[in-house]
């Protein structure tokens, strides 16, 4: 699992299942506003039923049970509220039917109510001394009158209002208290992480002042071991020097004692580079033109290359950079060298730098040899080379300029085909900075 995820893994399931909970406390209360909607749209409706059940009583006790007229003031009931049908029904056959009616109701007691979808069914056993029966042959009475009474199911059908002022309360109300209960644990979740980032960042921080201060006790015992080694061999090297002077000294001396020079010389630039690559130095960056920063570096290194018959290419836009001027010259000796032993007669080595969005990125391309794949991957590690001219410190201590910078560095490299240094993320000048 990635790191970062393992981190903050806590406070993200934590926050997904409050979220969850507060989700399913949101449906909770939804269902018990639509229960209590439920029962308000009941007991309305149980009025209506009684209602309709007083007039049929009222008009049979007058003896104006007539057909046409119940029928009248059912649509009049009907077109004025939520009721869509009445239904009579004695022994399964329907006696009366005002309204849409289903063509079957399905009641398995005598009494009862239903909510089927936006819809909710009442119905009731009643007793009426005369029973007004629809005949399906229309030829018969459209009425007929039964004395001694008889038990008849009336079933009410209304339709739920599908809005209303109730439910629209309690559904913004619902979504109020979601929405803020969501934005307080966002922030919650915010606060929780930006705690642990905090936390991990002032470990970071802490381990790096630690490194840095290992680094720094390094550093000056190295620099002191250094010092104390480069005396010997400065020593060594002013007596090889004063002996190989002498004429009178055998042929055969005088060329060890070349030997002798030529090693502490090489032995002092490894100390050199030693000491560079430990020395603990602050970044003084300031805003440089970079064609004239890459000429100059041009113009000390040229006469090494013509030695060799290597063509040297600088083709730098011009552009202001941000960085410390004596260690980007030394990045650009670093890297040129490398590329100057790594290259044979009659090659060119070309240095770029062009913008790219609000950063500049600067590349070192060399036609030489090329470096095998299996160091590719370790090449700025101290003492790593691939040459035995190499001191293994160059590209180690070019990604130190480059990363104290805050920079990037990457190569690709092929084989007898060359390489390519690119580093990235240098800062440059806002033109409008620079108007100014």
């Amino acid at each position: 699992m990635n790191t970062t995820i393992r981190t903050y893994l806590t406070p993200i399931i934590v926050t997904i299942l409050m979220v969850a909970g507060m989700g399913l406390l949101a449906w909770q209360r939804w269902q018990s506003e639509l229960e209590n909607y439920n029962d308000r749209v009941y007991r309305h409706s149980s009025g209506v039923f009684e209602t309709v059940q007083s007039t049929i009583q009222a008009l049979e006790q007058s003896n104006a049970l007539d057909r046409i007229q119940i029928e009248g003031i059912l649509e009049n009931v009907i077109r004025l509220s939520h009721l869509r049908f009445v239904v009579l029904e004695h022994d399964g056959k329907r006696t009366l039917q005002v309204g849409s009616a289903p063509e079957t109701l399905s009641l398995n007691s005598r009494e009862g109510k239903s909510f089927v979808g936006g819809e909710l069914f009442l119905w009731r056993s009643v007793h009426l001394q005369n029973e007004v029966e629809e005949h399906l042959n229309k030829d018969t009475d459209m009425s007929v009158l039964r004395a001694g009474g008889v038990d008849q199911i009336m079933t009410l059908g209304f339709e739920i209002p599908r809005k209303s002022r109730m439910l629209s309360a309690a559904k913004k109300s619902i979504a109020l208290t979601l929405v803020a209960a969501l934005f307080f644990l966002t922030a919650g979740l915010i606060v929780w992480i930006m705690v642990i980032r905090g936390r991990l960042l002032a470990a970071q921080l802490e381990a790096e002042r630690a490194r840095r201060a290992h680094l720094e006790e390094l550093g000056l015992a190295a620099a002191g071991l250094a010092h104390e080694t480069k005396n010997p061999l400065g020593i060594i090297l002013g007596f090889a020097q004063q002996i190989s002077s002498n004429l009178e000294e055998p042929a055969q001396s005088r060329v060890m004692l070349e030997h002798i020079i030529d090693e502490v010389d090489k032995a002092q630039a490894r100390l050199g580079n030693f000491m560079t690559f430990a020395r603990q130095r602050k970044v003084n960056a300031i805003f440089l033109d970079a064609r004239e920063v890459g000429a100059k570096v041009a113009e000390i290194l040229q006469p090494d290359f013509d030695a060799v018959g290597v063509r040297l290419e600088i083709n730098c836009a011009p552009l202001e950079i941000l960085a410390d001027e004596e260690m980007l010259r030394q990045v650009l000796v670093n890297l040129l060298l490398n590329s100057l032993h790594a290259s044979s007669q009659g090659s060119h080595v070309t240095v770029r730098m062009v913008r790219k969005g609000k950063r500049a990125v600067l590349t070192v391309e060399d036609q030489g040899e090329g470096i095998s794949p299996e160091l590719l991957p370790n090449i700025f590690q101290p003492y790593m080379s691939g040459s035995s001219r190499g001191h293994g410190l160059g590209l180690a201590i070019v990604k130190r300029f480059v990363e104290e910078h805050g920079w990037n560095i990457g190569a690709e490299s092929q084989p007898d085909r060359g390489t390519v240094i690119t580093i990235s993320g240098i800062a440059l000048l806002d033109a409008k900075e620079s108007k100014g």
